[in-house]
């Protein structure tokens, strides 16, 4: 019989960083505005400026009381390749920043964008970006937001906007400020003594050390010595690593962490557990495997069914 990790009797529930994901059209801005945000330059190591993968990123936020809180931020790629994983993106935040161009207006992927966070019921404000460009038109945006029945705050709806420059940081305090007003409105709890759990967000080989994944804890505190299980893959809790690539040995919710020696790839969008042993972990990864075979065989008969029936 498995055992995860034991969960305690009382839950001391206390209020959880939200993730935020930023969504948008190919090359509107949403790495650049993570950038700014983090103070990094990761755009320049991508293939022509455009992110290739999801990241997820933990930064420190001061309000004007003077108040840090903690945010981690999803960026989502913006071209049609990658549609799957804005929307495992959207499905893993607590809220939502849909990035559109004060230049450009919304485009196919905007709207596509927008189509995840409404299907996945999650809060959003909207970001019309580039406003120090000079083809910059916010109040043509707005009409072009609206065209494409995403209503904006002035424009016919209760959704908020900021303008912002995500190049300059024109508006970028404002934007996470109306990001802290809108989560406030969630009341995200989380408990910090129970076993962690969450979100995969990627899975990958790395050369060195063996197949590697990203995933986010939604409750929970994850620590070094455990055993984790996605699926039909696992793996111990030996290297873990938080989102500045430094070895940790123990991470809490909201927090995005890469978990080095799985068995197999892990897949994106499934669910993480934590056990106390490995053969707790195995067990849990071979009952996936058998309900999984049994749900392909139920569905592959009901087809064949319909096929006759036909």
């Amino acid at each position: 019989m498995k055992k995860e990790l034991p969960q305690t009797e009382t839950q001391i529930l206390l209020p959880r960083p939200p993730i935020v994901v930023v969504m948008g059209h190919i090359d509107h801005g949403k790495s650049t505005l993570l950038d700014y945000i983090r103070k990094t330059k990761t755009t320049e190591n991508e293939a022509g400026g455009i992110t290739q993968h999801v990241s997820a990123y933990e930064v420190e936020h001061k309000t004007a009381d003077g108040v840090s809180h903690a945010i981690t931020f999803l960026d989502t790629p913006g071209h049609e390749a990658f549609r799957s994983l804005r929307t495992r993106g959207a499905r893993v935040a607590d809220v939502a920043i849909l990035v559109v161009s004060a230049e450009d207006g919304v485009k196919p992927q905007t709207v596509e964008a927008h189509k995840a966070i409404i299907e996945g019921e999650i809060p959003y404000v909207v970001a019309i970006n580039k406003i120090d460009r000079p083809g910059a038109d916010v109040d043509r945006t707005k009409q072009s937001l609206a065209e494409n029945e995403i209503y904006v705050e002035g424009y016919g709806g209760t959704v908020p906007f900021v303008p912002i420059s995500a190049k300059t940081g024109e508006g970028v305090p404002e934007l996470l400020e109306m990001l802290e007003l809108v989560t406030s409105m969630t009341e995200l709890k989380a408990d910090p003594q129970a076993a962690a759990e969450g979100v995969v967000i990627e899975s990958y080989r790395d050369p060195q050390k063996g197949i590697a994944a990203t995933v986010i804890i939604k409750n929970g505190t994850l620590r070094s010595g455990t055993f984790v299980a996605a699926g039909e893959a696992l793996a111990p809790v030996r290297i873990m690593e938080n989102s500045l690539g430094k070895n940790i040995k123990e991470a809490t919710f909201s927090s995005p962490v890469k978990i080095f020696g799985w068995t197999e790839l892990a897949a994106a969008g499934s669910i993480f557990k934590t056990f106390a042993a490995k053969q707790d972990a195995l067990y849990y990864a071979l009952d996936f495997r058998e309900k999984s075979v049994a749900k392909e065989s139920a569905a592959k008969k009901s087809a064949e069914k319909e096929a006759k029936e036909k």
